[in-house]
């Protein structure tokens, strides 16, 4: 079967990236603290979620009900695409003391979580399956840097093979800044989310950069974000850095 290119779901970031995504496709999320990156994730999910995908969403920095309320906020029902079998939440934020069917345990480090995740995974073989992991650099913040990158060479091998189109979140100043440009080089995607300017009200800023050309954009464009729509991107408003 010939899958059809994705969208994030964000009418700007769609508009530079018109040819679209292709499952299989590893994107990178980078961004300060409380800069919109869920806000991105949730506006991903709902676009999955209405071309017919499977979502799995990871939650490692907020409990699951967060993501299932930005989704409520853009007009979706969780429950009942979760009924359905095409939205699911695992808890690693929780972790054993969870309600969720899916959690993470806090023992075990990456290989029990990659473990988890090629189980969930392997129940949607033949679907269009779109995975979030919000933020991964949550999931790694303990792990050696050259024993997480062996592990994400492998992990990203694993989606890549079994086309899953995955957003892997990173929150900055976390992990060891080399590390992060040795994963950096792993994705096809690098989406980089900052604030500008200064003052009182900062502005929100937004990258789109594809590793597979090579090159990354120095364009930046100015974004809100709507209760409703989310991520409003201003493309007549371009900054260069």
């Amino acid at each position: 079967m010939v899958k059809p290119k994705a969208y994030f779901g964000v009418e700007g970031l769609d508009v530079i990236a018109a040819q679209g995504l292709s499952y299989g496709s590893q994107i990178m999320v980078q961004g300060e603290t409380g800069i919109g990156k869920t806000v991105l994730a949730g506006q991903f999910i709902k676009e999955g979620l209405l071309c017919g995908d499977t979502c799995v969403y990871v939650a490692c920095d907020e409990a699951p009900g967060v993501m299932r309320n930005h989704l409520i906020g853009f007009n979706l029902c969780p429950q009942a695409y979760e009924q359905a079998n095409r939205l699911v939440f695992v808890d690693a934020y929780e972790q054993e003391e969870s309600a969720e069917a899916f959690y993470v345990n806090g023992h075990g480090g990456l290989d029990k979580y990659f473990c988890l995740e090629r189980e969930i995974l392997k129940a949607y073989q033949g679907r269009c399956v779109r995975l979030v992991v919000d933020s991964f650099s949550t999931l790694a913040a303990d792990v050696e840097p050259v024993e997480l990158i062996n592990f994400h060479q492998h992990r990203l091998k694993y989606l890549r093979k079994n086309g899953i189109l995955a957003m892997d979140v990173f929150v900055n100043d976390v992990l060891d800044p080399r590390a992060m440009t040795s994963l950096a080089h792993m994705y096809n995607v690098i989406v980089k989310m900052n604030f500008g300017g200064g003052g009182t009200s900062p502005t929100r800023m937004i990258q789109l950069g594809k590793l597979k050309s090579g090159k990354f954009s120095a364009s930046r464009y100015m974004f809100t974000i709507h209760q409703v729509f989310g991520i409003i991107m201003a493309l007549d408003l371009e900054v260069l850095e």
